[in-house]
């Protein structure tokens, strides 16, 4: 708008508009000290005292103290600077001042004890106020206004958002429910900044819903009249609101919206300017919340008074249809001079409401129950026809409040005539193709120019996935790179919203739940209210990727997609959460090998015990369990071997009390991960394994330079990925492979980098692999993979003096069956190989492991304790697995032959001799039968052989063959 700024119409005053509230007026109508009273009012009804001093009688370390009072200090923070990061004061220094607070004794004393209670929290909020001003963050926007914002945006969703919206519009006449639709995606996607950009070319109405207190995020919320606008759609119920009062006082807001819209652009071309970048000048004219355009536009808004023509808005008498039809021809006069030429192929008038998701917390009317989310749904309706469309921007709001189902359907009783369609197949899918990968420049890498120590670095792994976090660095150079993990982390905790069903979905080892996620890819089921719900929550509260939202949207499809930055985020949330399980008390007294055993023992035991009850309560999808088990194992493997380099200096100053920050995304040598891997009692076998396709020295001595590097899973599409230019792509993004879909002969593979000519820039010519198989079965059979046959895996030409990288295959033979599962022992089967001299110049060295069983036998990851964990969550459970009554109920339920399983299925037979089936035998000659069968009938109920590793490796028998052979094709 340059050449003529000096024609803003800021001081425009639309028809029916109130005096613009001061600015400097504090909109809080609750000073933060009465607030702050009020947090340990409450504190001192709890048993929060007592247990401090059950500490003090204890002789509790002062991290005990610090974690004892450490939520009630985050929810003070979160209140005085809006920030939940400010580090808990030391009790050295405030353990009194919290126990003044707490004391319940010292409130019903007058003078002293309220004097006392004065100097204690006056304390707290100085030390707050200090530690606020010493280190602002993400989270102080007021220290640090929209730090992502700064960027030039980068990418094409918002022409996609605008093509979305424009086939919604065109399909959404005379159909209620069809003029909006959510945008729904986890946090840091850009959804703010996505529909901020498309106001460059649409003309909108910018709404933010934020509370005043909520000061974690960008943009702020928006004020009218002194309070938030929050306020005015989230107004206390009464016995006497109706349902219809509420839509139609949300309708009234909404036209006089549109009236100062009218005005503005009255007096917009009055002054003798163009319209051709229209929406672009509303725009900038209304700047950001709380600009006194914006306050004027919502304090007029929300006035009650009547507007000309829809003085009788509020009758209940006016019927539904004549109410839109002079709602159109209304909205239809302000939209052609926005858009004189306007068709029906796109909305002139688009409205947004962002942080929507506040809306579905509060009930607005009693007759019936409805929400404001519901109401503003419905006030939409009225605008069928018009060239208006509506938005509403959330991290996740529940399905289940928002979508018409038959045992939960809100949209019932709508002020629309009877011939109106149901609005069941009307509403919108939510849109959630949100900027992934998008980056300053146009490609996020470049084929061998990445160094080994720059891969590892958190500036590198912001760059992948959402753009929150490269865009914060980028523009925040005063915030330290370890203070972005640390908000990342806070965005990882499970936040139950306040409500009553929330407060009874309590999950065990919650705090788990999102971190674990995020590492090893849980999938939770689509058939279960809890899982459903809990996906949802991850979503809005932990980073939780969407994916898809079907038309019904009974569910959602997510996941967290390849974000090195959070999944280094994860595996410091998980490292925490076993750091304070395993040392608890003792953590200041021992040695640091002692501390680190206790934390490792901690991973042992609680990630397997997490999943196991996840499991028994049907939150994760059942028919992924044994590769659940393979991720985690590789997981655990992975961080311990972290947690057991020596040289990890980060480790050491953990434990010494120094620094809290722990790198999980540095590589690890192939070594290292083996041996945490795998059992002291095998792992020397395995190290001085040969190759089993060929002569070759020994896996030590093949992968010495060889690394692994990768925090997270992800899904394998097709056969594309398992080559060496897909891993290397996914080695700079620290992702190991999970088959999906039907991947032959693997289920897992973890990118190795193994430097050539010492070079410490990897590159696709120095990718190998660790390819894993999975099995959940006693099954003696061993099963080849084959990188370069399967997968042509391995793309540089082999010459005679070519270089020929190895690889590890594994088959994990977990073998953990229920006792009536069990099939007759199988014969093994032996890969003979027939390599000719000639051949093996092209074939690369192959290090076959075969691991039979899941137990700390066979693996050094599971503790001695921990096995029954993993005979849960690998137990395969029929249909009856939940049948309430006693065994011999269940018993009678087989019998009706749900499926035939020996011998419940057979009880109505008899059979001449003894039979695998269980039946009965009749008494008779039974000489016409071989009695030699016996034994075989017997092999049948044979137990699985013990756990053991066995490596399959290359025989001179085997040389000689292939000698021979090749001495022949010479011939």
């Amino acid at each position: 708008m340059s050449g003529r700024s000096s024609k803003r119409l800021r001081s425009s005053e639309p028809q029916g508009s109130v005096k613009r509230p001061n600015q400097e007026q504090d909109p809080q109508p609750v000073s933060q000290l009465e607030e702050a009273q009020e947090v340990f009012r409450r504190a001192r009804k709890t048993k929060l005292y007592d247990q401090l001093l059950d500490l003090w009688k204890n002789n509790a370390s002062p991290e005990e103290f610090q974690a004892c009072y450490s939520s009630i200090f985050k929810e003070l923070a979160q209140i005085i600077v809006g920030r939940n990061d400010i580090p808990v004061p030391p009790s050295g220094s405030y353990l009194q001042d919290f126990s003044v607070l707490c004391n319940p004794n010292l409130e019903r004393e007058q003078g002293g004890g309220m004097m006392m209670m004065e100097l204690a929290i006056t304390k707290l909020l100085e030390y707050i106020k200090t530690e606020d001003e010493k280190k602002p963050t993400l989270q102080t926007p007021a220290s640090n206004p929209k730090p992502t914002w700064k960027t030039a945006y980068v990418g094409n969703a918002h022409e996609l958002l605008k093509g979305a919206m424009n086939a919604m519009y065109s399909e959404s006449f005379e159909k209620p429910y069809a003029n909006f639709c959510a945008i729904i995606q986890g946090s840091g996607t850009g959804k703010s900044r996505l529909v901020d950009k498309v106001a460059d070319s649409v003309f909108m109405i910018p709404m933010v819903l934020r509370p005043t207190g909520d000061r974690s995020g960008f943009p702020q919320g928006d004020m009218a009249d002194g309070q938030p606008l929050l306020g005015f759609f989230c107004t206390k119920t009464t016995k006497e609101t109706l349902e219809l009062h509420v839509q139609r006082r949300y309708l009234l807001f909404l036209l006089k919206i549109i009236a100062f819209v009218d005005n503005w652009i009255n007096l917009w071309k009055r002054s003798g300017l163009g319209i051709e970048r229209l929406a672009a000048d509303w725009k900038e004219y209304l700047g950001p919340p709380l600009s006194p355009e914006r306050l004027k536009m919502y304090t007029t808004a929300i006035d009650p008074s009547p507007l000309r023509g829809f003085e009788d808005i509020s009758d209940e008498r006016v019927e539904f249809d004549h109410l839109r039809n002079r709602v159109k021809i209304f909205i239809d006069s302000v939209s052609k001079k926005i858009e004189p030429a306007q068709t029906d192929i796109q909305p002139v008038i688009v409205f947004y409401f962002d942080e929507a998701h506040h809306l579905s917390k509060t009930t607005v009317s009693a007759e019936p129950n409805r929400t404001a989310y519901q109401c503003l749904c419905k006030a939409f309706t009225y605008m069928m026809n018009a060239p208006v469309f509506a938005l509403s921007l959330s991290t996740y709001s529940r399905l289940s409040e928002t979508v018409p189902t038959s045992s939960r359907n809100f949209w019932s009783s709508r002020p629309m005539s009877s011939h109106s369609e149901g609005s069941d197949d009307n509403m919108n899918a939510p849109f959630v193709e949100l900027p992934f990968d998008a980056w300053k420049e146009p490609s996020l890498v470049i084929e061998g120019t990445h160094s080994s120590q720059e891969i590892c670095s958190l500036k590198f792994m912001a760059r992948f996935g959402r753009p929150l976090f490269w865009t914060v660095l980028e523009n925040t150079p005063s915030i330290d790179d370890e203070e972005v993990v640390k908000y990342a982390m806070s965005k990882l905790e499970l936040r139950l919203e306040d409500t009553s069903r929330d407060k009874s979905c309590k999950f065990p080892l919650q705090k788990l739940i999102p971190p674990l996620s995020v590492r090893v890819d849980l999938s939770f089921e689509l058939n279960r209210d809890e899982a459903v719900f809990l996906e949802g929550l991850l979503v809005a509260s932990s980073m939780r990727t969407v994916y898809s939202v079907p038309k019904h949207q009974q569910y959602l499809r997510s996941g967290y997609p390849s974000e090195p930055f959070v999944a280094e985020a994860a595996a410091r949330a998980i490292f925490k959460w076993c750091h304070v399980k395993g040392l608890g008390r003792t953590r200041s007294t021992l040695p640091p090998a002692e501390q680190i055993e206790m934390i490792i023992a901690a991973y042992k035991t609680n990630i397997p015990s997490a999943i196991s009850q996840w499991l028994e309560l049907g939150l994760i999808d059942q028919g992924t369990r044994e590769e659940l088990v393979v991720r985690m194992l590789c997981t655990l493997a992975h961080d311990i071997a972290i947690l057991k380099n020596p040289d990890h200096e980060h480790v050491n100053a953990v434990l010494s009390g120094v620094s809290g920050d722990v790198s999980f995304s540095q590589m690890i040598r192939v070594e290292d991960f083996l041996r945490a891997l795998i059992s002291e009692k095998y792992i020397g076998d395995v190290l001085d394994a040969q190759p089993s396709n060929l002569r070759g020295e020994t896996l030590r001595d093949a992968f010495k330079d060889g690394y692994v590097h990768f925090t997270q899973f992800v899904k394998a599409g097709d056969k594309s990925t398992i080559t060496d230019e897909a891993i290397y792509l996914l080695f700079l993004r620290a992702a190991a492979i999970e088959g999906y879909g039907n991947m032959a002969s693997t289920d897992l593979v973890i990118p190795v980098w193994i430097p050539t000519n010492n070079s410490q820039y990897p590159d696709r010519w120095s990718m190998s692999a660790i390819f894993i198989q999975v099995k959940n079965r006693v099954n003696k059979q061993f099963i080849l993979i084959d990188a370069q046959e399967t997968f042509q895996f391995f793309t540089r030409p082999q010459t005679q003096n070519g270089q020929k990288l190895p690889y590890i295959t594994i088959v994990m033979e977990l073998g953990i069956l229920a006792a009536e599962q069990k099939k007759a022992p199988q014969p093994e089967v032996k890969q003979v190989s027939t390599t000719t001299q000639s051949q093996a110049l092209h074939i690369y060295s192959r290090y076959e492991i075969a691991i039979k069983g899941c137990s700390s036998q066979v693996y050094n990851v599971i503790g001695d304790e921990d096995k029954s964990h993993y005979s849960n969550i690998l137990a395969h459970k029929d249909m009856l697995a939940e049948h309430p009554r006693s065994e011999d109920r269940v018993e009678a339920v087989r019998q009706m032959k749900p499926y035939w399983v020996a011998p419940s299925s057979y009880h109505w037979a008899k059979m001449n001799k003894v039979s695998r089936l269980g039946a009965e035998v009749v008494i008779a000659n039974n000489n016409n039968h071989n009695n030699d069968d016996n034994e075989y009938y017997e092999n049948t109920n044979e137990e699985a052989e013990e756990d053991m590793v066995v490596v399959n490796q290359y025989s001179d028998r085997e040389d000689t063959v292939a000698e021979d052979t090749d001495t022949e094709d010479v011939s």
